[in-house]
């Protein structure tokens, strides 16, 4: 009787921790997984070195790519940030660049990157709006979005490939030279870069790759 006795409490007592860490972990009832803290928006002011350290390296582009500056990070400028020389658009408090050649080569589907910080979703909303309305680019049709905004954009004369995204204060943008209109590289190149700054915001080392990014949106 006295094992009898103990065992209800006990079982009880395992139902309640259950419960409670349900209710830690997000769950609502309805199966669906709580957010991972790397997929939230991006709101952290992130420093210089912060940004270099999010740029992909070359083993982490896509396929045949290599890092063009071989120290990965340049210090963006505001006018990359607007397409319009000399021009800083609102907000505008700090960037990276770098670029990345294909099979060695530094003219033929050469890729750029360029990441744009702002002090508000706002501005960074408002620079992403004017940045991504270019005459002469048609716009392409991609089901894999990347952030909250997502814009593809070809040339049609070139087939150089333009790939946008917004995510809280951050504006990303990829470029790839002769790309034959295909916008895959630079989805995947965008979405790793997304991906390492959400990392390093949530003070995680930055580990995602194109071919990580790839491999997702082959899912979708």
């Amino acid at each position: 009787m006295t094992r009898s006795r103990t065992a209800l409490p006990a079982a009880l007592m395992t139902c309640l921790v259950l419960a409670l860490a349900s209710c830690s972990s997000g769950d609502t009832g309805d199966s669906k997984p709580a957010q991972d803290a790397t997929d939230r928006p991006l709101t952290k002011q992130f420093t210089q070195g912060e940004i270099t350290q999010a740029i992909p390296e070359g083993r982490d582009a896509p396929a045949e790519y290599q890092l063009g500056n071989l120290d990965k990070g340049l210090p963006g400028t505001a006018d990359d940030c607007s397409h319009a020389e000399g021009a800083e658009p609102a907000g505008w408090t700090r960037g990276g660049d770098t670029d990345y050649h294909y099979q060695g080569s530094t003219r033929s589907r050469m890729m750029d990157l360029n990441i744009c910080q702002f002090d508000t979703a706002a501005h960074a909303r408002s620079a992403f709006s004017s940045w991504t309305h270019r005459e002469g680019l048609t716009k392409h049709e991609l089901n894999a979005k990347v952030g909250e905004e997502t814009t593809f954009l070809i040339n049609e004369k070139s087939g150089s490939a333009y790939a946008y995204a917004r995510s809280g204060t951050v504006n990303i943008e990829v470029t790839i030279q002769d790309a034959g209109g295909d916008v895959t590289d630079a989805h995947d190149m965008l979405a790793a870069t997304l991906k390492r700054l959400q990392q390093v915001q949530s003070g995680k080392r930055p580990t995602a790759t194109a071919a990580e990014m790839a491999a997702k949106a082959e899912q979708q």
